[in-house]
């Protein structure tokens, strides 16, 4: 410890904390001040007495006002946000409800059953792969005839 710094007993002499509250401790002082008033509150409540009321700063005009203005938008904020959370969940759980039920079936008054359902016509996928396979065996047809044609 620096001997100028603290007493006998390891805590900050009067001196430095006269130093301390007017700024003129030297860099490696004022580390070793302000890290033994963090960890010494017998040294942080000592400092924190050495200041009279007229040297603390005082708060802009209005400012208590503006703090209380923002506390309460943040309140309502977060109302508006619960009450829109909550029409959110409820619309998401109707939603379940209704994909998972037969809530649909009931309101067409139409009950759906395995029979009505019919299975998809292919017939014109399958007229369309008869045609595309005719159409590349013309064209395979076509190349060898004019590869024929060249070779002679």
């Amino acid at each position: 410890m620096n001997n100028l710094l603290f007493d006998k007993n390891g805590h900050l002499n009067n001196i430095s904390l006269l130093k301390l509250k007017e700024s003129s401790l030297e860099d490696e002082e004022l580390s070793l001040a302000i890290e033994h008033i963090c960890n010494c509150e017998k040294c942080a409540d000592v400092f924190a007495n050495s200041y009279n009321d007229n040297e603390l700063a005082e708060a802009p005009l209005g400012f208590h006002n503006e703090i209380q203005e923002r506390i309460k938008k943040k309140r309502e904020s977060g109302i508006k946000f619960f009450f829109y959370s909550l029409r959110v969940t409820v619309a998401a759980c109707i939603a379940l409800v209704i994909v998972f039920s037969n809530t649909l079936s009931f309101v067409a008054n139409k009950a759906i059953k395995p029979g009505d359902i019919n299975p998809p016509n292919l017939s014109v996928v399958s007229t369309i792969n008869a045609r595309l396979n005719n159409f590349s065996t013309k064209i395979i047809s076509m190349e060898v005839f004019n590869n024929e044609k060249e070779k002679k």
